[in-house]
């Protein structure tokens, strides 16, 4: 009897370790990534991004709003560095860390020489924490709507005379082009890879709250373009998309538990070919419906379509060429 209960013991023991430990991924960042200005019950851009991510990944959030790279004289606590949040994220141990700060530093209190020492030490302290770790960074800044009132303020901001804020950007506008470059040099040190948060968001004022804050479909956006970038240098293995046909349209279907990137696949009749780009992503459960109408449409954040004059099934779904 012992001997059977041991045996089942040690057998448990065997079949747990052939299951690896999840990969752990940790956001820090500011407000967007704390989730300011979202409605009770929304998910937060890490939340999103954990859901994209799938089982075999445990993402968690380290957001504190106001938080800035740099420790400014004057600006006590507003350094990341003197957070609980940066305590979490460096117990955390992650095997991944996605930093999105340097927006809140380019306020009145801008100093490149400081902003680039307190970032480089966000980036030793958490390969400390974690050698083997791997980072990722907001290299181009999410957009702020905000500006000069009355004025546009781009570059740095993104300010269409479409909508107007009460709040100005209380001169950032300025120190932005400088913080991205400073961000692109301390990366290049620690062999972060950085994304661009500006471009993909830049036409989107209906995302944010405030001008500075996405609302929940803003973060969502966030979540997959961190998603595409995630995938892209780390060959994130993924569910295979599945091709169904409409009366006059195609349906990309997700069945599995995690996100799947079609940038790189080509839907195509044989004439016509729609190449996604862009970070175009379907989570778990979830389809995209592309129309045949009368034109191409490859803004993966408006409804799809692709121009052609034959049938549905006259369409096939092929991956990326190698």
């Amino acid at each position: 009897m012992k001997k059977a209960i041991i045996a089942s013991v040690l057998s448990a023991l065997f079949i747990g370790s052939l299951h690896a430990a999840p990969v752990k991924v940790a956001c820090v960042g500011d407000s967007i990534t704390f989730g300011s200005g979202l409605k009770p019950g929304d998910a937060r851009y890490p939340q999103v991004l954990a859901t994209l991510m799938g089982p075999d990944y445990d993402v968690k959030g380290f957001g504190n709003p106001g938080k800035t790279a740099g420790n400014y004289p004057g600006q006590a606590g507003r350094w990341f560095g003197s957070t609980p949040q940066h305590k979490q994220a460096l117990d955390f141990k992650a095997d991944i860390y996605i930093s999105n700060l340097g927006i809140n530093d380019t306020g009145r209190w801008w100093n490149p020489d400081l902003f680039v020492k307190g970032y480089d030490d966000l980036f030793k302290a958490w390969k400390t924490a974690s050698p083997k770790a791997r980072f990722f960074a907001w290299g181009m800044l999410g957009p702020d709507y905000r500006g000069p009132l009355g004025k546009k303020a781009f570059p740095g901001n993104c300010y269409p005379d479409v909508r107007k804020y009460a709040l100005s950007d209380n001169g950032s506008a300025a120190n932005r082009p400088e913080a991205e470059k400073l961000i692109a040099s301390v990366a290049r040190r620690h062999k972060a890879a950085l994304f661009d948060a500006l471009t993909p968001l830049s036409d989107h004022p209906e995302w944010y709250v405030d001008g500075l804050h996405p609302t929940a479909e803003g973060a969502r956006r966030i979540a997959e373009i961190t998603f595409a970038k995630l995938v892209k240098n780390m060959k994130i293995k993924q569910p295979a998309p599945q091709l169904e046909t409409g009366t006059d349209s195609l349906i990309i279907n997700n069945k599995g538990n995690s996100g799947i990137l079609l940038d790189g696949w080509r839907l195509t009749d044989g004439t016509g070919t729609l190449v996604f780009e862009n970070a175009t992503v379907v989570h778990p459960g979830d389809r995209i419906i592309i129309s045949i109408g009368t034109e191409t449409q490859t803004d993966p954040t408006k409804p799809l379509a692709i121009k052609s004059a034959k049938s549905p099934s006259a369409f096939k779904l092929l991956p990326p060429r190698k």
